[in-house]
């Protein structure tokens, strides 16, 4: 089986739309071309693969294969994913990979190795502004760091234990510190933070492209109490405001909570990905 990896071209872009299923063609858009490759199998092109390896230990690694039906269950997949796997590991970035939700995707990802896998839900927007009360909210400040970023690190990996997926929170060098404080400053205008009597209480992001809300969290000593609803609410109508009439988000199967704040404010479930994480 001769597997061969070549640069994916605007020439390429036929091909791939007769071999690709139309909701992993909506997938293959959101990708940069120069993070994409085209799959030949003996002279044929029988698939693509996008794989993205971060300049900062911030960030992970991310690697989605695409494989046409009737060449699927033939060790195409795997001999892909291996090829990306070194450049992975040698980038020596803790990484992640992402499928569509199946139980075939979640077989294939712990059989190459990831520790366990979850189910995102993307969710998308009506569109209607939630016109929420937005008392105490305000955009980001530089001397919000690094608490306000702290609540999400510290929440998300509660949250992750809270629904039973072994998420543990790795305690940033101060070299990574660093890079995240440029990071924070660079991008304040995506940045806001929730207060209670002058006290930040809960922190959200929209993403750089205004695409949706990139992420929400509240301290769980102010749980219950609306702080959470109400800024992704505010993040929800900013986006609008910034003219995408149909923000998205996405949330962890298992994530009651947020899923029932989300489908509250107008959000409904659009698809769901398999995500696959390696520790």
């Amino acid at each position: 089986m001769d597997i061969i990896l070549k640069e994916y071209n605007s020439d390429d872009r036929s091909v791939i739309e007769k071999i690709t299923e139309p909701l992993y063609l909506d997938k293959f858009k959101e990708f940069d071309a120069d993070t994409l490759k085209t799959i030949f199998l003996d002279g044929k092109a029988v698939g693509w693969v996008h794989t993205y390896i971060p300049d900062s230990s911030l960030y992970s690694g991310f690697v989605f294969i695409y494989v046409s039906p009737e060449y699927r269950r033939s060790g195409i997949g795997t001999k892909v994913y291996r090829m990306a796997e070194e450049k992975l590991i040698s980038a020596g970035c803790n990484w992640w990979t992402e499928y569509p939700a199946s139980e075939a995707s979640d077989r294939f990802c712990l059989f190459v190795g990831f520790d366990y896998t979850n189910t995102n839900l993307c969710m998308v927007h009506d569109g209607t502004l939630c016109a929420l009360p937005t008392d105490g909210i305000r955009p980001c400040r530089a001397d919000d760091f690094p608490s306000a970023p702290d609540i999400w690190s510290r929440e998300y990996a509660e949250m992750h234990r809270h629904i039973g997926l072994p998420y543990e929170r790795r305690e940033k060098t101060e070299e990574e510190r660093r890079q995240q404080y440029e990071e924070f400053i660079a991008n304040l205008d995506n940045r806001f933070v929730i207060e209670s009597d002058g006290r930040v209480v809960g922190y959200g992001v929209l993403f750089a492209d205004n695409s949706g809300v990139g992420s929400v969290a509240v301290d769980r000593a102010y749980a219950g109490r609306g702080y959470g609803t109400r800024l992704t609410a505010y993040l929800t109508d900013e986006c609008i405001r910034r003219g995408n009439a149909a923000p998205c988000l996405y949330c962890e199967i298992g994530n009651d909570d947020a899923l029932h704040i989300y489908r509250k404010l107008g959000y409904t479930e659009k698809s769901s990905e398999t995500v696959a994480v390696k520790n």
